[in-house]
């Protein structure tokens, strides 16, 4: 059995939201989900920002704030990095790999698949690929081998690269995924996520989140991104937003330019 809960809450006659707003039973809803709105006609504001709120989250968002039973715990969520994704090139090199479900790289570039990867995804490039830029297919990997580049006969090799070794990676059929919006500069040659984050992230920032309480502190940040049009960056594992520096301190702690604050004063901390 598989069932989830986005959260839960007691409404009950009372009229003044003003004063509710320090109320235990609804700053706990921020912090765990659960808690109590007030109600009465003419008294709504409260439930109906918290509902808007709802309607308006990303996938990803509303995931990490369900109570869920199903196959993904953190684990599977946030460490188990099973999908490599791999720049790809061009538009040419892109048409083989999907026409002939596979990927391949200079060995010289990759010696090493890391232990335990499963999956391909494919990132484009907004430079190469324009506004097709982002992650918008993967693959389950079937193998990989070793061969030379002259020997691929689906892209003619350079003059000159026929003898450079390269790993091959065969792909089963290749899915879509819901597309993956790029940041910044883009990815690296290769990086790494976890299947859940694949399929549950809108940009490339949340394809290396690796907390529950981190997607809420990206969460936050996107909201003041939008409302003061400022970016986001990231650099390792800092956000950087007008001038502050975020970090999240082994999935526990949330620092702010130095100073440990909770999630509830991060707004607070940011505009000091």
């Amino acid at each position: 059995y598989k069932y989830d809960t986005f959260g839960a809450y007691v409404m009950f006659p009372y009229g003044n939201e003003a004063d509710f707003i320090n109320h235990k039973f609804y700053k706990s809803i921020e912090e765990v989900n659960v808690g109590a709105f007030p109600m009465l006609p003419g008294s709504t504001k409260l439930i109906t920002q918290h509902l808007e709120k709802i309607i308006n989250q990303s996938h990803l968002e509303a995931k990490s704030e369900r109570i869920s039973i199903d196959e993904y715990d953190d684990y599977a969520k946030f460490k188990l990095e099973n999908v490599m994704v791999v720049n790809i090139k061009d538009e040419r090199h892109f048409k083989a790999y999907k026409n002939h479900k596979f990927y391949h790289i200079p060995e010289k570039r990759l010696s090493n698949v890391r232990l335990g990867v499963e999956y391909l995804a494919f990132y484009q490039s907004k430079k190469s690929f324009g506004d097709e830029g982002g992650i918008k297919y993967f693959a389950k990997i079937d193998n990989i081998v070793k061969y030379k580049r002259g020997e691929c006969e689906e892209l003619m090799a350079k003059k000159g690269t026929e003898n450079e070794y390269y790993l091959r990676f065969n792909l089963s059929s290749i899915e879509e995924v819901s597309p993956i919006e790029p940041i910044q500069a883009g990815t690296q040659l290769v990086s790494y996520t976890t299947l859940y984050l694949l399929k549950n992230a809108e940009n490339m920032h949340e394809l290396k989140l690796k907390s529950n309480l981190e997607i809420e502190v990206y969460k936050k940040l996107k909201k003041i991104a939008s409302l003061k049009e400022y970016t986001i960056r990231k650099i390792h594992d800092k956000y950087i937003l007008n001038k502050n520096t975020i970090e999240i301190i082994e999935g526990k702690v949330i620092r702010v330019n130095g100073q440990v604050t909770s999630l509830r004063n991060m707004d607070l901390k940011l505009f000091d």
